[in-house]
């Protein structure tokens, strides 16, 4: 998970440099912050942080901010999902705007999901607080490839994968995928 955070503080430093040389993309990206939003160009300039960089991106990612996101990147270990509600929130990556027109299969109780998963053959997927059950066209309008191999290893299951290296490796497919072309870079 190391590479993904990394990657991530990076874009935050050219971020926050492009801001700090009144580049108008990432100027209007940061003003979408809510400590920002009211700010003028100047006021942003001279009080812009780093941490804030590292907010929004997050923010844009589906994660509530950049703590939020480093907890759910870097975890050691997924919380064995129970029968119960889950109280972990996984932010709303996997499950962006662009994904939205298709029909799955959602439920808050992770057996439930787990039990869709194995009759239906799909992608157990995380929403926050929420469990969903995919097909391949939405895994490929999300951004990644269906028969990607660490699929198998997590066994298409992202709320319990059996191989965390897998999953960590689809997240940062995931995020250079929703990183790249970004005009505020």
């Amino acid at each position: 998970m190391a590479d993904i955070i990394h990657e991530l503080k990076h874009n935050a430093r050219i971020l926050h440099r492009n801001i700090t040389t009144g580049k108008q993309a990432s100027l209007a990206f940061i003003k979408k912050n809510p400590d920002l939003k009211n700010l003028s160009d100047l006021e942003i300039i001279e009080t812009i942080k780093r941490k804030h960089c590292l907010s929004q991106i997050a923010k844009v990612l589906g994660f509530k901010g950049w703590s939020h996101l480093s907890q759910i990147i870097q975890m050691d270990s997924v919380p064995i999902p129970t029968s119960e509600r889950s109280e972990l929130d996984y932010g709303k990556l996997l499950c962006p705007p662009r994904c939205m027109p298709y029909t799955n299969f959602w439920t808050v109780f992770y057996p439930e999901a787990k039990e869709h998963r194995y009759q239906t053959n799909g992608y157990l997927l995380t929403y926050g607080t929420q469990f969903l059950v995919t097909e391949q066209d939405y895994i490929e309008t999300l951004g990644l490839a269906p028969k990607d191999p660490d699929w198998d290893l997590i066994e298409r299951d992202w709320a319990d994968p059996k191989n965390t290296e897998a999953r960590d490796g689809l997240y940062q497919k995931l995020i250079t995928h929703n990183l790249k072309d970004q005009v505020w870079l």
